[in-house]
């Protein structure tokens, strides 16, 4: 993959969320599921998962037994997606308010004892490398 974090629209969000969560779905398990959401036809899905293999956010592996069957894979995790599409939110609208967003974020979101740790750990090591 090259170094640089391909663009996701939202619509090609929905189509990675269900591969990350099923990595090594067909095309027709992925429009399945999405269609749970969307009223897209297959044809729509797999116009997204063609865009998501050009973008080198998804790959794919042919069927050993039948080459018209394709098994779909995510190149990037998920974790790395958000973290890339998070600085570039930050970076594109709030430009330096960071804190207020994240505040506002955090307030609004069901949080697990195990993310609030894992906030407090990320705060304390800022708070640590800043003094």
């Amino acid at each position: 993959m090259s170094n640089k974090m391909p663009q996701i629209s939202e619509s090609e969000w929905q189509v990675m969320k269900v591969l990350w969560q099923n990595p090594g779905l067909t095309a027709a398990q992925v429009s399945d599921e999405v269609s749970k959401e969307n009223d897209w036809s297959s044809g729509t899905t797999r116009t997204y998962l063609r865009r998501l293999v050009a973008k080198e956010a998804l790959r794919f592996e042919r069927d050993k037994n039948d080459s018209r069957i394709y098994y779909y894979y995510p190149i990037i995790s998920e974790t790395e997606a958000i973290e890339h599409e998070s600085k570039s939110l930050l970076g594109r609208i709030v430009k330096g308010k960071a804190g207020i967003v994240l505040a506002s974020l955090i307030k609004d979101s069901d949080l697990t004892p195990e993310d609030i740790n894992e906030l407090e750990s990320i705060l304390n090591q800022r708070r640590d490398e800043e003094q």
